[in-house]
């Protein structure tokens, strides 16, 4: 076990590199933070774990949690886990770990953040997978509930897939239509299938043996975390709520207790896609669980070079990008001076 020196002002903060003997949310497993990057680890203290990756591009190297603050004593308080945040962004600057933390995984729901960074409300739509099927098909929207039993009507069916290209093809086909370039490689699909093994699963949904969306999800032993989907442009009705709710009982077959939509936005401008999608995921029974996600800028003039040199790459490319963070901080923004 390969351990970072520490100082005394960074109490037993170190870093693990390798060999981490805990078991661990999947989002923090070794084998998950491989599939993102050749350089990972995980911020370690007899209180907390915090498992990151780290993005090395031209000048540039962007570290980012792939999940939040894991508790080892479930006692702890949150202003406990703000002294260990703390502590992590003090040690990335002491060591030049990074040029600066971005904003975490969407999974990533944070209980606190750090001092003097910039944080907002983060949240997601989960569904605690405690009932039966007919009873948590009840708690879908009426409208949402008529479009399951359409499809099955309809003669659509579910099934779980070893074809990666088929689902990222689909996937891909959905990104690039609301002309957003944010969609997963083919590489990056197939290593998640690689390094996850039973933790990694594919679904489709078919009529009359043509897809019509995609699903791709991993798992752990307590939640399911839907990472993309996909959709041909016009599905039949219910077939994309039939595909999720076909997964929530794959699931719940294997005994997790929760389905998580992964990512909410507390403030969303109208008409974006962005409240397209999250009005779905609310319309499936779901609980809205809050906390906080952050961004640390180390080094300023890397940070707006690295935001200059990708914006102007989405817009090459005929798409706009803006950061999570500064878009809900605009949305505030907006609707407070229309207030």
């Amino acid at each position: 076990m390969k351990l970072n020196s520490v100082n005394r002002e960074q109490k037993d903060l170190r870093v693990i590199r390798k060999d981490m003997n805990h078991e661990l949310p999947i989002f923090a497993t070794e084998n998950y933070l491989k599939s993102k990057s050749d350089e990972y680890g995980w911020f370690v203290t007899d209180d907390f774990i915090l498992p990151f990756t780290i993005d090395k591009k031209l000048i540039f190297k962007r570290l980012i949690f792939t999940t939040d603050t894991i508790y080892l004593n479930k006692s702890l308080t949150t202003l406990e886990e703000k002294e260990f945040l703390n502590e992590v962004v003090s040690y990335c600057k002491k060591n030049n770990i990074c040029d600066f933390i971005f904003k975490a995984q969407a999974n990533a729901i944070f209980n606190t953040y750090p001092n003097n960074s910039e944080h907002i409300e983060w949240g997601t739509y989960e569904l605690k997978l405690d009932k039966p099927m007919d009873e948590l098909l009840s708690k879908f929207y009426a409208r949402d509930r008529t479009k399951v039993r359409k499809a099955i009507k309809l003669g659509a069916t579910v099934s779980t897939t070893n074809d990666v290209e088929k689902v990222y093809k689909n996937i891909k086909e959905t990104f690039l239509r609301q002309q957003s370039l944010l969609f997963p490689s083919l590489s990056y699909l197939e290593r998640l299938k690689s390094n996850l093994n039973d933790n990694f699963a594919l679904f489709i949904v078919e009529h009359n043996g043509k897809i019509q969306g995609s699903l791709v999800i991993i798992y752990d032993n307590t939640r399911a975390y839907y990472l993309y989907g996909g959709s041909i442009r016009k599905p039949i009705t219910g077939s994309i709520n039939l595909m999720h709710y076909k997964a929530m009982e794959y699931f719940k077959e294997k005994n997790l207790d929760y389905y998580d939509f992964v990512g909410a936005r507390p403030c969303i401008e109208e008409g974006s896609k962005y409240e397209a999608l999250q009005k779905f995921k609310s319309r499936f029974g779901t609980t809205l669980r809050m906390g906080y996600a952050f961004r640390v800028i180390i080094n300023p003039i890397k940070y707006k070079l690295f935001t200059f040199i990708v914006q102007s790459y989405f817009k090459l490319k005929g798409s706009t990008y803006i950061d999570p963070i500064d878009s809900i901080r605009r949305c505030h923004e907006q609707h407070t001076n229309n207030a």
